[in-house]
């Protein structure tokens, strides 16, 4: 961790932030002169989302048909149409969806090991950390029961959490909720018991230390491989709260080689929670939540082009918490934004750490670094994940190579491949000092013999001057660049020190029918994903944000 520190530091060095947090006492003061209205723009920052229902909600039809359309709307894609964690995009995941019909459940704190109601909703509303699950927390909390009925509509085998017991004596089971005791002190003597309670009973799988360098021969109950967790990351599917990770130690994570411990049930569940969270700090912890955010674009005279810029000290930032969507320990776990605006134009500065500056994809071997931000086209956004069938997204994406090939150095094919075979194709711009004959690499004016430029490919183009492409998806493997003439967005990357800085901007209006337009005073959801292409990171492979809210203020 002591890396990703040292470059989480020079990201806050290169933006001028180091100390500052995204609070409102911090925002910079506003200019002299301008606008009262301006300032009734809500504060940047995470949006509040309840982990715990007010009421309990029974099942009924109303709540079942609810709870089925938003289903089909926000979840078939990972859990399938018959909730057997089989959708479309369950092969880009890991770890895989849950198959609802089996009534195995990783989160519950019973001793039969199955989720109360209550197990549900805080899963719903939080999400995963350490899968792709999301937190689905800004749904209302009736939209969130229809969700809880719905799935478990899917059981092919129905549960009954009976009423709480706890176990008659050492070695017995008790029923219902298992009651949490009174949290006794963790001092050294305790300590020293837990160590050694976990050398018996934890450490073959998560290690000696914590870091989920046990044994590595698991699998889940399909068959998946899967590996312990590394405690030390903070990272925990289930919530950190002392009380729900007592439950969790006892009762196990059905579905996983997570076992029950029923033996840890008194003093011993407590000792070993306390060591488990001293392995890892509330901030390594927060980092690991997928919240929703408030992003403010903040208005300015004009908008910065370069990620240098001083203008950018103007906009608050906020730091975005990104998930794998194919689950990996070394991440990016945060993306920082910066946004602002000039009443014509509206620019984003995109900011996260990477060791490495992966810029070309010519070898087979190879894939680039890129960031992308996607933008809905309605107030009530679509699925996050590229949207849906007939409910379109507009995405800008930056990619590392493109920005290459703007260099005054561009990248050259012949570089990489010193012996490569050419064909030569006549020079239509031939003059005295040139040679009749040319590379269809070098052939940088004409498309007859570059077929992908003359087929008005984006991509192919070698007289662009942007690096960013402007795209529309819908779905999955919908992915398409919007017309030439709506190509727009300009965008400059550079990296420096572990990390990049991006900036994105456009005008406000958007052209054609898939650009998203901004309005002063407008609010428009937007997501983020980040590859790391030394990671392997390319298409689906990535790390995502949920839907944020981008605000511009008046």
């Amino acid at each position: 961790m002591e890396r990703k520190s040292v470059r989480a530091a020079w990201v806050l060095l290169w933006l001028g932030l180091a100390g500052c947090t995204i609070s409102k006492e911090m925002a910079p003061p506003a200019p002299s002169g301008e606008p009262a209205a301006r300032s009734a723009v809500a504060a940047p920052g995470p949006v509040a989302v309840s982990l715990t229902p007010t009421t309990r909600r029974p099942a009924s039809p109303e709540l079942l048909a609810l709870g089925k359309r938003l289903y089909d709307k926000q979840c078939v894609a990972c859990h399938g149409p018959d909730g057997r964690g089989d959708g479309e995009a369950a092969y880009l995941l890991y770890p895989k969806p849950r198959d609802f019909t089996t009534g195995k459940y990783a989160l519950v704190s019973t001793w039969e090991r199955v989720p109360t109601d209550e197990d549900l909703f805080r899963t719903i509303s939080r999400g995963m950390p350490g899968s792709a699950m999301p937190s689905w927390g800004h749904l209302s909390e009736e939209e969130r029961w229809g969700l809880i009925h719905y799935v478990k509509s899917f059981a092919e085998k129905p549960w009954v959490v009976p009423q709480s017991a706890d176990p008659k004596g050492e070695g017995g089971g008790g029923k219902g909720l298992i009651r949490v005791p009174p949290e006794p002190p963790f001092t050294p003597e305790a300590r020293a018991h837990a160590l050694e309670r976990y050398a018996d009973a934890c450490a073959s799988c998560h290690g000696q230390t914590g870091r989920g360098d046990g044994t590595e021969d698991q699998k889940d109950d399909k068959g998946y491989p899967t590996r312990p967790r590394d405690l030390t990351l903070g990272v925990f599917k289930g919530s950190p709260d002392p009380a729900r990770l007592y439950r969790r130690i006892v009762a196990g994570m059905p579905g996983s080689p997570m076992p029950m411990s029923d033996w840890a049930f008194g003093e011993d569940a407590w000792h070993l929670v306390h060591l488990i969270r001293s392995w890892s700090s509330d901030e390594q912890r927060a980092r690991a939540e997928m919240l929703k955010f408030r992003i403010i674009a903040k208005r300015v005279d004009r908008v910065p082009d370069h990620p240098d810029s001083g203008a950018w000290r103007l906009a608050t930032p906020v730091n975005l918490h990104l998930m794998p969507l194919w689950w990996r320990t070394d991440r990016p776990e945060e993306l920082t934004v910066r946004a602002v605006h000039d009443g014509t134009e509206v620019a984003l500065l995109l900011v996260w750490s990477d060791s490495t500056d992966d810029h070309t994809a010519m070898r087979p071997q190879d894939f680039r670094d890129a960031v992308a931000v996607q933008f809905a086209l309605a107030a009530d956004p679509p699925f996050f994940a590229m949207g849906a069938r007939g409910q379109f997204v507009n995405i800008w994406m930056w990619k590392s190579e493109r920005q290459a090939d703007l260099e005054p150095v561009f990248q050259d094919l012949e570089k990489v491949y010193p012996n490569i075979g050419i064909d030569s194709y006549p020079n239509v711009l031939v003059s005295p000092m040139e040679q009749s004959t040319r590379s269809a690499l070098t052939l940088r004016s004409d498309p007859v013999f570059v077929t992908g430029w003359g087929a008005s490919n984006i991509v192919s183009d070698p007289l662009r001057e942007s690096a960013a492409e402007d795209l529309a998806a819908q779905g999955f493997g919908t992915l398409r660049a919007r017309p030439w003439d709506d190509q727009a967005v300009s965008a400059r990357g550079l990296y420096r020190t572990g990390s990049y800085g991006v900036v994105m901007r456009r005008s406000l209006r958007g052209s054609g029918e898939r650009g998203v337009s901004f309005a002063p005073g407008g609010t428009v959801p937007v997501a983020f994903a980040v590859w790391n292409g030394s990671a392997g990171d390319r298409d689906g492979k990535k790390s995502v944000t949920i839907w944020q809210e981008l605000t511009l203020e008046p």
